[in-house]
């Protein structure tokens, strides 16, 4: 019968049992076990701890819960116990889970095949490695973080529900690590060992731990909209998470590092806004108007020290936006300004690159005015566009002495929009 048992006779013996596991030795995993405060949940299939109330609140996804779940099919769950065991592709509209490896786990396989431990904790080591841990990882953007209430769970050697033959020593050993300062958060999913991919349900096979349906690594917000996978997720990589390290953070092998308090759609912050004094946006790209008139080198250089880059045009659409967002800014100012955009061929002379990297399509969309390709001599290198051009592109010097009708421009820096922070 696929429930969970818990008797006090149990308990006994799980204590016994557990004061002899020797945790695993990994730079990802932090403590655990015996030698820990950590509580041992019972041998189960499909069970849960069972409502864990908190301490700290911990603010996922949009919103703050003062109690969670640690299941044992290898998730976190708020607002109620996940005891399924098929890993449906996120998002779905229910479950509001962090999965650190979601599939058919048993722990109670011919009398014990694994342990799950939990504790929250405000011990000052464990804080201090959190805090040393996010500030590495985001050191522009939560260098500042300082970790007050940590939740880890771990997975210990537990083994696949349906076990047979060569199957029922196939073990894996993973690791959540919820951390809060009492408003941001985020979570570390750290993994040592990966033997099996699936449970023998959904097709899988209790011999070799293999099947058509891999375990699901990832977060749902419960909506149906909000979520995010790791690229392993679902796949035979799953094998390779011990080894994997995550492009974008530095960090131990085998981790990979999510914030949490921020609802996502896949990899994307689900709310975003323009950073400060930044107040137009196209798609992710917000932009600041500069009505100060510099050289194109100083202007460049102007949007590089606020982290930004002047403005590219790669679509009709793109410069048909900026094309109103220029009048309604000269129709307001009562002036008339030529503006820089981000194009130029100033490092090779008749090829032309963006500033953001991208290479200039001489066949693709371009909004040359007339005669402006033979005014590209080796003297006039930067580009523009202005009012009495019928805001076309038009070529200039980039700097130096300034011809008739030509000189020191205004000029757009643009930079990505950034997730809108909580308000605590």
């Amino acid at each position: 019968m696929r429930q969970f048992i818990l008797t006090t006779c149990l308990l006994g013996s799980l204590a016994v049992a557990s004061s002899h596991i020797i945790p695993v030795s990994n730079a990802a995993l932090y403590p655990y076990g015996p030698r820990t405060a950590d509580i041992l949940d019972a041998r189960a299939d499909d069970g849960t701890s069972g409502e864990q109330s908190l301490r700290t609140p911990f603010p996922f996804f949009g919103n703050t819960y003062n109690s969670l779940w640690v299941n044992t099919n290898g998730d976190i769950s708020f607002g109620g116990a996940v005891t399924g065991y098929t890993p449906v592709a996120f998002p779905v509209t229910n479950n509001k889970v962090i999965a650190a490896f979601f599939t058919d786990i048993k722990t109670n396989n011919h009398g014990r095949s694994g342990y799950i431990y939990r504790r929250e904790t405000t011990d000052a080591a464990i804080l201090a490695r959190a805090t040393t841990d996010i500030q590495t990882a985001f050191p522009a953007d939560h260098g500042s973080f300082v970790a007050t209430w940590v939740y880890v769970a771990t997975w210990h050697e537990v083994g696949l529900y349906g076990a047979s033959g060569d199957g029922q020593n196939l073990r894996n050993t993973f690791q959540l690590v919820l951390i809060t300062n009492g408003c941001k958060s985020f979570t570390l999913f750290n993994y040592h060992q990966i033997q099996f991919l699936q449970g023998e349900s959904n097709g899988g096979s209790g011999a070799t731990g293999t099947g058509p349906n891999p375990a699901q690594v990832g977060i749902n917000g419960g909506n149906g909209i909000h979520f995010t996978l790791h690229p392993y997720s679902k796949s035979t990589d799953l094998r390779h998470l011990p080894a994997w390290t995550d492009p974008a953070v530095p960090g131990p092998p085998g981790r990979w590092y999510r914030r949490t308090d921020l609802a996502t759609i896949g990899d994307r912050p689900a709310v975003l806004v323009c950073p400060r004094s930044y107040i137009k946006r196209r798609s992710d790209t917000c932009i600041k108007l500069h009505k100060k008139t510099l050289s194109y080198p100083d202007a460049r250089a102007s949007c590089v020290r606020d982290g930004a880059e002047l403005f590219n045009i790669h679509s009709r659409a793109d410069n048909e936006w900026l094309t109103r967002v220029l009048r309604q800014w000269q129709r307001r100012t009562g002036k008339r300004r030529d503006v820089w955009l981000g194009l130029t061929d100033e490092d090779t002379e008749g090829t032309f690159a963006w500033e953001d990297g991208t290479a200039f399509d001489a066949t693709g969309y371009t909004n040359w005015d007339e005669g402006a390709p033979a005014a590209n001599t080796g003297l006039r290198d930067c580009v523009f566009m202005s009012k009495r051009h019928g805001w076309r592109w038009y070529i200039q010097k980039c700097t130096g002495k300034w011809e008739r009708d030509a000189g020191p421009n205004a000029y757009i820096c643009a930079k990505n929009a950034v997730p809108k922070e909580p308000d605590c």
